[in-house]
């Protein structure tokens, strides 16, 4: 039995952003608020009320039909950024367009500012795209502590953590040994000081991210560290089958839609060749009066061909200033 099936229907409160929440405000909250047959956007404090009632779905999207797709399929969080801040803003306008009832989590590159006044601003940037948690990977939890104070959700990021790959050679599991799981841990717990609302945990044993997520009231995101957890998130591109490189071993993919797009050009252009596309049923038709009174306005203009011949070089003089 999974360690929260026993809290059954009581009210768990939580603090965020100054405002204490309670799972019964949750419940009510849908209740009268959610349309039939529409998704619904959870807010903030909704989610921190969430933990240890149901597993949270994240996701990746970076254009808007993924974003659409994540959204009609239920996804409680899409994470989307771009290759720097401009590229992120694009993203995520693209993402929110797609979804506009769905919780948006935004990078901000930890080289990309140099103080918490840059970070405000930059997080506000992103906020104003469509943002609506700010989402490092590598940032320090003490530059976390500015964004915080002004009430701006912030998830961070511990166990294996890719921009720092040059530490390790290459993806690994993190806490597979006492002294990592205890720096997991304590990576933890600076994060949930410095007034993070979340944290993904990557690639940490099952049973160390199940010890740490018993003793946070952060929700934790497991990407690869188990089930038990307060949520899972898998990169979109693994889910669909559109990852041209490794899949990671934590991975788990529901659709090919690379080969499905391979076949639908490779389809296309053997219509193409043979004659099969366009039909008739492609093609734009004009009245045969008007098409007949088109070709007369055209009697006394010259071809392409006669056009080209005209152009031609007369003789070799021409090219004597070679």
């Amino acid at each position: 039995m999974r360690r929260w099936a026993s809290l059954g229907r009581r009210a768990l409160p939580f603090f965020a952003g100054g405002v204490a929440v309670s799972f019964r405000f949750y419940q009510s909250s849908v209740n009268e608020c959610q349309e039939p047959g529409k998704k619904r956007k959870l807010t903030v404090a909704e989610m921190l009320a969430l933990k240890g009632q149901r597993q949270l779905v994240l996701t990746t999207a970076f254009d808007e039909w993924t974003a659409r797709a994540a959204e009609e399929a239920g996804v409680d969080m899409i994470v989307a950024w771009g290759s720097c801040q401009e590229h992120s803003k694009f993203v995520v306008e693209a993402v929110r367009r797609g979804a506009p009832n769905t919780l948006i989590g935004t990078g901000i590159n930890p080289g990309a500012y140099e103080s918490q006044e840059k970070a405000l601003k930059l997080a506000n940037e992103m906020r104003a795209a469509g943002t609506d948690i700010i989402y490092c990977s590598g940032l320090v939890p003490e530059k976390f502590a500015g964004l915080a104070r002004q009430h701006v959700p912030c998830c961070g990021h511990v166990g294996y953590l890719p921009v720092n790959n040059t530490w390790y050679g290459g993806p690994r599991g993190v806490g597979k040994t006492a002294e990592e799981a205890k720096k997991v841990y304590d990576d933890v717990m600076a994060l949930e000081a410095a007034g993070c609302i979340a944290v993904e945990m990557e690639c940490v044993p099952a049973k160390v991210a199940e010890e740490i997520t018993k003793r946070t009231k952060l929700l934790v995101f497991s990407m690869g560290s188990g089930p038990n957890c307060d949520g899972q998130f898998i990169f979109s591109e693994d889910l669909m089958g559109t990852n041209l490189g490794r899949y990671p071993r934590h991975s788990i993919t529901y659709a090919n839609l690379f080969t499905c797009a391979v076949d639908a050009l490779k389809q296309f252009c053997l219509d193409v060749q043979s004659g099969a596309y366009p039909q008739a049923r492609h093609c734009i038709k004009i009245n045969d009066q008007e098409f007949a009174r088109f070709q007369q306005s055209l009697a006394s203009s010259p071809t392409r061909l006669d056009r080209v011949l005209d152009s031609a070089p007369k003789s070799l003089d021409q090219y004597d200033h070679f």
